[in-house]
């Protein structure tokens, strides 16, 4: 994956006004010999990078609040407002595709890489440029296949509160002309296959979680891991759960299975629909279904039968928290505002400005 054709251009159009600058977390994706694999088997390969957009990077991407920006044929990109999302991110990128290729009856996947880099950007319109989106690029193209590499500006934020095996490769440069980026990179155990990562008989053999509500008439099993996790502390949220701050936790929806009784749903917002038990009332779910509906499901946590598996990884709605609620943990925190997802949903229903978003919150007749 390049890096921008004219590098200046940005500068350019943010001198003339035409663009918004930010700071912001950039996920870079390409696949490893994507060229090869084509002349090999074109219409597996085409179909098998089309799976991969939707039901893994998108997925793991909407899940963690980031959105694509652009596609570039064998890669995308990806933009996030939390460094911590964005590499959480990447792990689950490369968790799932490693996954699925051990669990493929055949050699034959796709292998990705993955850079994430923290910088400037300017936005002009659905696009992003600037140097955070050619530094990304860049520490994809020196990731080892099936690995990530970040930048020292993102070591820097995760160091400590990320468990991620990286190790200090120094300054490096993609073209001469190239300013040195500080890399730090995963790196293969030997004769692993999965290669940074590292998996436990229950990742291999899909074994079942399992939850459901008080009175048991709905019960669902999944047999996929967590795609991320969280608590958030929004104002629908702590409504509908009728708590202090809601405990959550992502699974891909193609992933869960509903036994017996299916929640009802009830619309919260124009942009989302809640799941309930309809004898009991037990909060179990949140689906987004605007724009689109998304391909994860995030389930109450508490609905787990082993809740104590997963821990919450970051705080959201942080607008929201109530005063006598004290934060004692050291996890990354961040405002509804902040999300690329709820961004694009709530302008989609005619409602861009967060001070309009909340329960029962009605879009405009016509927009």
């Amino acid at each position: 994956m390049g890096s921008n054709e004219h590098p200046h251009l940005a500068t350019r159009l943010w001198e003339t006004g035409y663009m918004e600058r930010k700071l912001a977390a950039i996920m870079a994706i390409d696949v490893v010999g994507f060229a090869g694999h084509v002349s090999r088997d074109e219409s597996w390969t085409i179909a098998e990078l089309m799976r991969l957009e939707r039901d893994v990077i998108g997925m793991q991407v909407e899940a963690n609040r980031g959105r694509v920006f652009k596609s570039t044929g064998d890669g995308f990109l990806a933009e996030f407002s939390s460094v911590f999302e964005a590499v959480n991110c990447a792990i689950g990128v490369q968790r799932a595709s490693a996954i699925e290729a051990r669990q493929s009856d055949t050699d034959n996947s796709l292998i990705l890489r993955v850079g994430v880099s923290l910088g400037d950007v300017v936005v002009h319109g659905a696009d992003i440029l600037g140097e955070g989106v050619n530094i990304a690029a860049r520490l994809e193209a020196m990731a080892e296949p099936g690995g990530i590499a970040v930048s020292g500006e993102v070591m820097a934020q995760i160091s400590g509160n990320i468990d991620l095996p990286l190790v200090d490769c120094g300054h490096k440069k993609f073209k001469s002309t190239d300013k040195p980026i500080h890399v730090y990179m995963t790196q293969s155990k030997s004769s692993e296959a999965g290669g940074f990562l590292d998996f436990d008989e229950d990742d291999l053999a899909k074994s079942l979680v399992k939850g459901g509500c008080i009175c048991g008439s709905v019960r669902y099993e999944i047999n996929a891991p967590a795609i991320s996790t969280g608590y958030c502390h929004c104002s629908c949220c702590r409504k509908f759960s009728g708590s202090a701050v809601n405990a959550w936790t992502a699974f891909p929806t193609s992933a869960v299975r509903f036994l017996n009784e299916q929640p009802l749903y009830f619309a919260t917002t124009p942009i989302a629909k809640r799941g309930f038990c309809s004898k009991c009332g037990a909060s179990l779910t949140y689906k987004l279904v605007q724009p689109r509906e998304t391909a994860y499901l995030v389930l109450h946590t508490s609905s787990l039968d082993q809740p104590e598996e997963f821990a919450p990884s970051v705080h959201s709605g942080l607008e929201s928290k109530l005063p006598w609620f004290d934060i004692l943990d050291d996890l990354p925190r961040t405002r509804s505002a902040d999300s690329r997802v709820l961004q694009e949903a709530w302008s989609s229903v005619g409602l861009p400005d967060p001070e309009t978003w909340g329960p029962l919150a009605k879009p405009p007749e016509e927009f």
